[in-house]
């Protein structure tokens, strides 16, 4: 049966550019907090106003959420008997679904949809100045089939995407004073430390959202974070006691796929494939709390209670939403917390059913530039799920990493190039599936990568060389196989009683020894030398020797 119903997707484009264009902790966390409010802030407000315009004030309500039925009787559960029965109740709209990085709305018909974003684009662009938000909309809803309904929306919306304008809100004119770094105006003065500074319109806005967090927030979690950002700020723009800090990015593998095999699985009571949206939906909303619980609120907790038990455990979370988590801490503590957060949501997992992720992990001095940090520690992510394409590989959490010495600007392959360290031991794998069931042997995944088990395998090895032969080893990594050959040789010859072993019992070639060797000796001091506990300058210069190895 025809109806007037409108199907529309709001996609949130450039969210890590508009995060991430400043290197300024407090802009980076309001900016992620504007993206993770924008249709609290912005879209509901727009849709009350333009219903109560309609219907008159206290009449109209907006756009029904799920979510936030709390105390007021409204059943969440999406049918279309409740969306015709809230449309004759004075809602113009409602949520069906908000979730990795999708938000869905139905609303009542087209004049509706094109009110409501004229208005929401106006409040967007006077809260945000720069945030761009792309809406794809389709006509005639069939309650019977949600995955028509879905595909049809998603091939519009790429049509969409290629015709997308890149235009900013403004140019600026010779005479008119701009920011360094993005070449917006400035026009606004904010307190930045002890000094107060001209900022952009978009700036100072990141800046009064940091604030209404802060103060508003009656959230333990969040007052953790904020104090965090304090103490991360202090870091960036003053020496610590720490010189060193890291990126952690984490996201989630094959989350399409999944949302796909997902949908698939739904059948009616007679064993035919139940398309239709009350199912759909239902399914979806129980999708996304479990990824929400899983990869976030739990691995969250993991990651503090491990952090409790270290030395300068602090941590700030940047952003967390969906699969993704990104969060900086000492850098000492980042593989720790890395290999933590996968093992535990593995572990969690069900039966034949395996979570993953892949991590990357980007090591930088205090001083250096934030955003190009998170950029080197998201391509150090992505390595991994291109290793896991490449190898035809379905389920697996790696890890790779990199300690950043300058070339900022520069891809993360370009550097590698460079240096002449493409071909690496990494990434590490932290653990990998195959027909649903874990691969517990040592050996090289697929021949071509270690696990963290080797790796763990090889510190107890690179300990009883002692750290005087450790950089030696790096050297003679760096320069040849056959002067590593003959480093190992040396060290074996003159330390027999301790039984080195660098093939660990015959599970890795000269090749494969020599690559994870150079790679564990670059982080050696931060991440697996126990007797080193605490940084000092020293150390760091032997850290930047290495690197330059």
């Amino acid at each position: 049966m025809s109806n007037s119903y409108i199907l529309a997707m709001y996609d949130i484009r450039g969210k890590q550019d508009y995060i991430y264009r400043s290197s300024r902790i407090k802009e980076i966390v309001g900016g992620s907090y504007i993206i993770k409010d924008c249709f609290d802030d912005f879209l509901f407000p727009a849709a009350r106003e333009a219903s109560e315009e309609e219907l008159g004030s206290g009449q109209g309500k907006g756009i029904f959420s799920y979510r936030g039925t709390g105390d007021t009787g409204e059943p969440a559960e999406f049918t279309p008997e409740n969306f015709a029965d809230r449309i004759r109740r004075g809602y113009i709209g409602e949520v069906i679904y908000d979730g990795g990085g999708n938000f869905f709305v139905l609303y009542r018909d087209r004049e509706v949809y094109r009110e409501v974003n004229r208005r929401f684009y106006h409040r967007l662009l006077d809260g945000t100045y720069s945030l761009r938000v792309l809406t794809t909309c389709i006509d005639e809803v069939h309650f019977d089939d949600y995955r028509y309904d879905q595909r049809s929306l998603y091939e519009k919306h790429r049509r969409r995407e290629q015709r997308e304008s890149m235009t900013g809100p403004v140019n600026t004119l010779p005479v008119v004073q701009t920011d360094y770094g993005t070449s917006m105006p400035l026009e606004a003065l904010q307190r930045i430390g002890e000094r107060m500074e001209k900022v952009s319109y978009e700036s100072k806005k990141k800046y009064e959202k940091y604030e209404k967090v802060k103060k508003d927030s009656r959230s333990y979690e969040i007052q953790i974070q904020m104090e965090g950002s304090e103490i991360l700020d202090k870091l960036i723009t003053e020496k610590g006691e720490e010189s060193l800090l890291a990126v952690v990015y984490i996201d989630g593998n094959s989350m399409g796929a999944r949302v796909e095999s997902c949908l698939k699985q739904l059948r009616t009571a007679d064993g035919e494939e139940d398309r239709s949206y009350v199912s759909c939906v239902r399914a979806l909303r129980k999708f996304s709390d479990e990824i929400q619980e899983h990869y976030i609120d739990r691995r969250i907790q993991d990651v503090d209670a491990l952090l409790e038990q270290k030395e300068n455990g602090r941590r700030r979370f940047v952003v967390y939403a969906g699969d993704e988590v990104t969060f900086i801490c000492n850098a000492r503590n980042a593989y720790d917390v890395a290999v933590e957060y996968l093992t535990r949501l593995a572990e969690e997992a069900p039966e034949g059913q395996p979570r993953t992720s892949c991590a990357g992990i980007a090591i930088f001095h205090s001083h250096a530039p934030f955003r190009e940090a998170y950029r080197i520690a998201e391509e150090c992510c992505e390595s991994g799920k291109k290793l896991l394409k490449a190898e035809g590989i379905e389920n697996a959490s790696l890890i790779d990493f990199h300690y950043c010495q300058g070339a900022f600007g520069t891809s993360l392959e370009e550097i590698r190039r460079a240096e002449d360290t493409e071909q690496s031991s990494r990434p590490w794998f932290v653990n990998c599936y195959e027909d649903g069931r874990e691969i517990t042997d040592d050996f090289p995944v697929k021949g071509v990568c270690v696990s963290s088990r080797i790796v763990e395998m090889m510190r107890e090895m690179l300990s009883r060389a002692g750290r005087s032969n450790i950089k030696n080893l790096a050297l003679s990594a760096k320069r040849s196989r056959a002067e590593f050959k003959s480093e190992v040789e040396r060290i074996r010859a003159h330390q027999q009683e301790k039984q080195i072993d660098f093939t660990l019992g015959g599970r890795l070639d000269d090749e494969m020894q020599r690559k994870l060797i150079y790679d564990m000796v670059l982080v050696y001091d931060l991440w697996f030398d126990d007797t080193n506990v605490k940084e000092s300058t020293k150390e760091g210069g032997e850290q930047d020797e290495r690197q330059r190895v």
